[in-house]
């Protein structure tokens, strides 16, 4: 009976212990990694925002690339979400279970998703990157954090070791992927100095959500059409937009069409001007609009590299667009910005 008691006293202590122990570790866990890209802040949180990107540098596709993804929303917008089946067997060290992401949050240096897994056990954490750029480099601190409970404490001072290694795959395929992007970039946009004349116009404004922009410019541009058809007006070049501001979700954005002579007095939301005169940096834009924010930033580029003023908003002509051309690689767009 002595020994008896002796041996449930040694298993009271060591459970005493051993959730002494647990009670002292953290009960929460924290993994990030860090990597410097030679390249503009826009173009990284492109590839760090949309869910379509990360199959060119996400660690986990290269893990199992024959994972099955899902993917809902539009791409980049709050909301969106990607989901994925790993093709592995359970035992396999290169599994990535079953699970799935949503974009929560995004701004110019931040985003922010919900991360969770069903597969190999079932959890959630808050996974994202921190972005920021000094002089043309862009810093990303990509990072994971979530809660544990009592009893999987001790696997949150494994995570990192886990975990860690992954974020650094990742973040250097990221890495070379987007300053080989950006150097592409630099080589695929002739910018120049060019003097334009003023035009006069009819254009109509608004302010767009990201998502609804093609839509509302389409019949901006149409109602601009039908005014014009129906008042005898020839437009005399091709149909511009004006971007007044971008905040990344919502653009103000003024449809124009130039025309020889805008005295016919204009009504229903539209309006009459003249487009800018005087020196502009310009280039040109050849295929789709998929990578319209790239010839932006060959500007933006130059201006610096030469010590030049950008003085006011860009605009783009349509030499040949949607409205004239089905077929997208067919379309030329040029963009110009104002200077002194």
């Amino acid at each position: 009976m002595k020994v008896l008691k002796i041996i449930i006293g040694i298993i009271v202590l060591v459970i005493a212990l051993g959730l002494g122990y647990l009670a002292m570790l953290p009960s929460t866990y924290t993994i990030d990694r860090t990597v410097t890209i030679e390249a503009p802040q826009e173009l990284v949180m492109q590839h760090l925002a949309n869910f379509s990107a990360w199959d060119n540098w996400s660690p986990w596709k290269a893990k199992d690339p024959d994972a099955k993804y899902t993917y809902e929303g539009e791409d980049g917008a709050i909301g969106s979400k990607m989901s994925w089946v790993t093709s592995l067997p359970p035992d396999d060290e290169n599994q990535i279970g079953e699970g799935g992401m949503t974009l929560n949050e995004l701004t110019a240096d931040k985003a922010t998703f919900e991360l969770w897994f069903v597969k190999p056990w079932e959890m959630t954490s808050k996974n994202g990157f921190d972005v920021s750029s000094v002089d043309g480099q862009t810093t990303v601190r990509w990072y994971d954090t979530g809660e544990l409970s009592f009893f999987a404490r001790p696997v949150g001072k494994m995570m990192d070791s886990i975990v860690g290694p992954d974020f650094e795959s990742g973040l250097a395929d990221l890495k070379t992927l987007v300053e080989k992007r950006a150097e592409t970039m630099k080589t695929s946009y002739t910018v120049e100095k060019v003097s334009v004349e003023a035009k006069p116009y009819y254009s109509m404004i608004d302010s767009i959500a990201k998502e609804e922009i093609e839509n509302s410019t389409g019949k901006m541009m149409g109602a601009l059409m039908a005014f014009t058809s129906s008042n005898g007006i020839e437009p005399d070049g091709a149909p511009f937009t004006i971007y007044h501001a971008w905040d990344g979700k919502t653009a103000k954005m003024e449809c124009g069409i130039p025309v020889a002579d805008n005295s016919t007095a204009s009504t229903d939301g539209i309006l009459s001007g003249a487009t800018y005169a005087g020196a502009a940096l310009k280039t040109i834009l050849l295929g789709s609009y998929d990578n319209g924010e790239e010839p932006h930033n060959a500007i933006a580029d130059y201006a610096k590299e030469n010590d030049i003023e950008i003085t006011g908003v860009p605009w783009e002509v349509y030499l040949v667009g949607p409205g004239t051309e089905e077929d997208p690689t067919k379309w030329v767009t040029e963009i110009y910005y104002p200077i002194n």
